[in-house]
C-alpha cells in the first residue's frame, strides 16, 4: 500500500460495508411477513420465528468473527475477505428457493458464520489508516455500517412490495457480488505481521483483563440487545398501527428504518467535534438515557409517522453511542493489538443482537408488543447507570479518563 492512497481504500472498504451489511440487514423489513407467506399464519408464532430467523445470524457471526480475524492475519485479509463475500453471495441466491422456515433458518444461520466481513473490514480500516487520522477512519467505518442498515430495509422493504418476498434474495446476491468484485479489485493483500501464537480463547481474556475494553464490550452488547430486539416485532406492530393499509407495510418499515439510519449516520459524523468540547463519558450517559426515554415515547404514540419520529431520534442518540465506545477500546489497547481486538468485540457484543431479537420474540407473544418498548427503555437506562458507576474505571492510552 502506497501512503498516497490510504483514503481510497478506506472509502472501498466502506462501500464493500455497505453492500454487504445491505445484503445482511435488508431482509429484516419484510422477515416476518415472509414468514407468514411461508405458512405461518398466526401472529405471535410469527414474532417468535421472526425472532429465530433475525437472532440465528449475528449469534453465528458471534462464534466465527474471532476465528476470520484470525485467518485474515494468517493468510491475509483480502484472500479471507473474498473468501467471506463468496460464500455470503451463494448463500443469499439460496434463500430465494426456501420452502419454509426452517430452511430459511438454516441458511440465515449459515449467513451468520460466514459474518466475519465485519471485524475484517475493521481491522483492515485500523492497518491502512494513519495513527493521526485513526479517528476520521474509524468514523468512516461506522458511517458505513449505519448506511447498511439505513439502506438495507428500504430496498428490502420497496423490492419486497413491487415484486414479492422472494426477489429482494436476487437484489442482496447482485450487491454482495459486486462487493466480492470490489474486493478483488480494489483491496491490496497485505499480511500482519507475525504474533506470539496464542488461541482464541487466550485473545478473549485478555481483552476482557481490560476494564475499559470491559465495559465498552459490555455497552455495546446492552446496546445491541436494545437496537435489535425491536426489529422482529416492528414490521407487525406497524401493520397493527395501519388498519387497513397492510399493502404497504414493507416499504413504511425500511422508510422509517431509512429516516433512523440517517438520523444516526449524521450523528455519527459530528460526534468527533462533540467530543472536543464535552468528555465522553458525558455524551455516553446523556445520549444512552436519551435513548431509553425515546422507547417509551415510541410506545405512547399513536400514528406511524410519530412513532417514526421517534425512531429517527433514538437512531440520533445511538448514532453517538457506538463510534465513541469503539474509539475507546481502540485507544484502551497496544497499537499491535488493534488489528484483533474488533474481532473479539464484535464476538462478544454481538450477542446483544442475539439474545435481543428472540427474547423479544417471546415477549411479544406472551406479553404484547408494549411490553417490548419498556423493556428495552429499561435496559438503555440500566446501561446509563452502569457508565455512571464505572465511570472511574475507564482509562485510555494509561493516561486520561474519558
Amino acid at each position: 500500500m502506497h501512503i498516497n492512497n490510504w483514503k481510497q481504500i478506506i472509502y472501498t472498504i466502506a462501500a464493500i460495508q455497505v453492500g454487504t451489511g445491505v445484503t445482511i440487514i435488508g431482509v429484516l423489513s419484510f422477515i416476518p411477513l415472509f414468514l407468514v407467506e411461508l405458512g405461518l399464519s398466526d401472529a405471535g408464532e410469527a414474532a417468535f420465528w421472526a425472532g429465530l430467523v433475525s437472532g440465528i445470524t449475528p449469534m453465528m457471526v458471534s462464534f466465527s468473527a474471532p476465528y476470520w480475524t484470525r485467518k485474515a492475519e494468517e493468510f491475509g485479509a483480502r484472500k479471507i475477505l473474498t473468501l467471506i463475500l463468496g460464500l455470503i453471495t451463494i448463500v443469499t441466491f439460496a434463500c430465494f428457493f426456501v420452502k419454509n422456515p426452517c430452511q430459511l433458518f438454516i441458511l440465515r444461520m449459515t449467513q451468520g458464520l460466514m459474518g466475519g466481513f465485519v471485524p475484517v473490514c475493521a481491522s483492515l480500516t485500523v492497518k491502512f489508516t494513519p495513527k493521526e487520522r485513526m479517528t476520521w477512519g474509524l468514523g468512516i467505518f461506522q458511517a458505513a455500517n449505519v448506511m447498511g442498515i439505513m439502506f438495507g430495509p428500504v430496498i428490502g422493504g420497496v423490492v419486497a412490495d413491487l415484486f414479492g418476498y422472494r426477489v429482494p434474495f436476487l437484489v442482496f446476491g447482485l450487491l454482495a457480488l459486486c462487493s466480492l468484485i470490489g474486493t478483488l479489485l480494489f483491496i491490496p493483500n497485505v499480511k500482519a505481521e507475525k504474533k506470539p501464537k496464542e488461541s482464541i480463547l487466550q485473545s478473549i481474556f485478555y481483552f476482557l483483563e481490560n476494564p475499559t475494553v470491559r465495559l465498552m464490550i459490555f455497552l455495546q452488547f446492552l446496546c445491541n440487545f436494545a437496537m435489535t430486539g425491536i426489529g422482529p416485532i416492528l414490521p407487525l406492530y406497524i401493520r397493527s398501527m395501519m388498519g387497513i393499509d397492510t399493502h404497504i407495510v414493507a416499504t413504511v418499515v425500511g422508510i422509517i428504518v431509512f429516516i433512523a439510519g440517517g438520523a444516526s449516520a449524521m450523528a455519527s459524523m459530528y460526534v468527533s467535534k462533540l467530543t472536543v468540547r464535552y468528555p465522553m463519558y458525558k455524551i455516553l450517559m446523556t445520549s444512552t438515557l436519551l435513548c431509553g426515554i425515546f422507547f417509551v415515547l415510541q410506545y405512547m404514540m399513536s400514528t406511524v409517522w410519530e412513532l417514526g419520529l421517534f425512531r429517527a431520534l433514538t437512531g440520533m442518540s445511538m448514532g453517538l453511542v457506538m463510534p465513541i465506545a469503539n474509539t475507546v477500546i481502540t485507544l484502551a489497547v497496544p497499537e499491535e493489538r488493534r488489528g484483533t481486538v474488533f474481532g473479539v468485540t464484535t464476538s462478544l457484543s454481538l450477542w446483544g443482537n442475539v439474545v435481543g431479537p428472540v427474547f423479544t420474540g417471546v415477549l411479544a407473544m406472551q406479553c404484547g408488543y408494549g411490553s417490548v418498548f419498556w423493556s428495552t427503555a429499561f435496559i438503555f437506562i440500566f446501561a446509563t447507570i452502569l457508565i455512571k458507576i464505572q465511570r472511574e474505571r475507564i482509562v485510555i492510552d494509561d493516561r486520561k479518563r474519558i
